[in-house]
């Protein structure tokens, strides 16, 4: 197994990931930290960085590079970004970290920092199509992608700590200041012509981050992540509006704003809410992928570190780095998506249920992680938790609960998502429906040695009989998917059959 650590000097913060990589590739966040350094602040007039800030960061630096020592790291990258990059004091600065780290520091040109934001977010991100803004605290990077490919770029040179200073936000702001702030970002914004046709972005980068925690306080919502999270525009703009008229110390207490964010949250949330409205945008994306992940990409798929699904990868990281039965998992989903197809008279549901079905057989064991006592708790916990990246947070929850139902129909706890998050009424149908066939499924290859092959069905009106075929008898198999005859009656009002074919 390989252990790397990626550090990240950027101009708000500097963080460390370290991430285990297996053989096969599979992969797993074992740490993730963050200092708030502020080098893009802490500068002279002439724009270098102030002695006493390069110490603190060394001092941050130092602290990352013994930690990956004493977890037996085998690999650093390390990068900086627009502060480092801006200062007229780099070269030094970079060669005293070498001196007194050993560290080996890159600094990214704004288009490297924007291609691997990029590559971060469209192996992470459930949207196809877009606009990646990841705004740091000294620069904006906005990437235009369409079925998830690179078509246009644009850096520009402020972010979310030098506006802050430039407009004199970090305390209660002045209207005069606001509405300068407002017109400089339209003024560069519209330099950028294709921003105006596109409709969808997805914000990257603490700012964004910090803006989701908000809105997900302020709205009780469910599931508790940020990763995927969609805010409406109307929302972003109360939140802007309620920013702007407290003071540092004010917004140092709003639930879900991080503390050391709480001075730079006003000309981050204005950019964003500018940016909503020059797009004509409806709504926000919000990811939490960053340059560290196009790195980690870069590094174990360095010819093309674009996958070529998002769902797929995700879903076999969790299956390959957990060690899971694989060929149970894929002939349980196999199967129960052969019972989807040869039902659909039946159910009548379409490829959007087919696809959640596909990936609840392939992770309905997930919960075994934990422990298989009260697994299906563990399984909904788990999914719902774990980095499976490429579903929206409904598909997401749909999955969890269905998984969840692999024995018995498990609901717990599902009407308050659909009350406070993402799920929508007539969404616990779609599970009842789903969960009869993923229970047969499971139950075709109790033994998990793959003795059924194939299933075929045969539906009338007042029956659903399933001829049971493989190589050889599967008596313990028939036997436990005919137990699941009651709760497929239940839900159909049709009689089940198993037979061996």
């Amino acid at each position: 197994m390989e252990r790397i650590g990626i550090i990240d000097i950027g101009s708000n913060s500097i963080r460390l990931l370290i991430i285990d990589i297996k053989e096969n590739k599979a992969h797993h966040q074992i740490e993730n930290l963050k200092e708030t350094v502020r080098l893009g602040s802490e500068v002279h007039t002439d724009g270098t960085i102030k002695e006493k800030t390069v110490a603190y960061a060394l001092d941050i630096i130092s602290l990352f590079v013994k930690l990956c020592k004493s977890r037996k790291v085998n690999h650093i990258i390390a990068v900086a970004t627009a502060a480092i990059r801006n200062a007229p004091n780099r070269s030094s600065i970079i060669q005293r970290i070498r001196r007194e780290t050993g560290l080996k520091v890159r600094v990214l040109t704004g288009e490297e920092e924007a291609f691997l934001g990029y590559v971060g977010l469209v192996n992470t991100n459930w949207r196809q199509d877009g606009v990646m803004c990841d705004l740091g605290g000294g620069s904006l990077k906005l990437v235009r992608f369409e079925k998830r490919l690179n078509l246009q770029s644009h850096v520009f040179d402020f972010g979310a700590v030098s506006l802050m200073e430039r407009f004199n936000l970090g305390d209660l702001p002045a209207p005069a200041d606001l509405a300068a702030l407002e017109d400089f970002l339209a003024e560069n914004f519209a330099k950028v012509s294709w921003l105006n046709d596109e409709k969808a972005i997805v914000g990257v980068g603490g700012t964004f981050r910090s803006l989701a925690r908000v809105y997900r306080e302020h709205a009780n919502y469910l599931p508790d992540i940020t990763d995927g999270i969609v805010i409406p525009a109307e929302e972003v703009g109360k939140i802007y509006e309620m920013l702007q008229g407290m003071s540092l110390q004010e917004r140092r207490s709003v639930p879900g704003l991080e503390k050391a964010r709480a001075d730079i949250s006003v000309a981050g949330v204005a950019l964003i809410h500018k940016l909503l409205e020059i797009t004509g945008s409806s709504e926000l994306t919000v990811a939490t992928s960053s340059i560290r992940d196009g790195l980690f990409f870069k590094h174990i798929y360095p010819r093309d570190p674009i996958v070529f699904n998002v769902l797929t990868h995700h879903t076999k990281n969790l299956i390959d780095y957990h060690d899971l039965d694989e060929n149970h998992l894929r002939k349980v989903s196999n199967l129960a998506v052969t019972l989807f197809d040869q039902l659909q008279e039946l159910h009548k549901l379409g490829s959007f249920e087919r696809r959640l079905l596909l990936i609840a057989g392939l992770l309905h064991e997930l919960g075994v992680v934990i422990s298989v006592e009260s697994l299906e708790k563990h399984t909904m916990y788990t999914i719902i938790n774990s980095p499976l990246r490429g579903l929206t947070h409904r598909e997401r929850v749909l999955i969890a609960f269905l998984a969840a139902s692999h024995e018995q129909l498990f609901l717990a706890g599902l009407e308050k998502h659909i009350s406070q998050g993402s799920l929508r009424a007539g969404d616990a149908e779609i599970i009842k429906k789903l969960a009869p066939l993923l229970q047969i499924a499971h139950s075709l290859d109790r033994s998990r040695d793959g003795m059924v092959t194939h299933v075929q069905s045969r539906l009338t009106p007042e029956i659903c009989e399933i001829y049971v075929l493989g190589a050889a008898k599967a008596d313990l198999e028939t036997k436990d998917a005919a137990r699941r005859a009651a709760a497929f009656f239940k839900e159909y009002g049709t009689k089940l059959t198993i037979t061996q074919g």
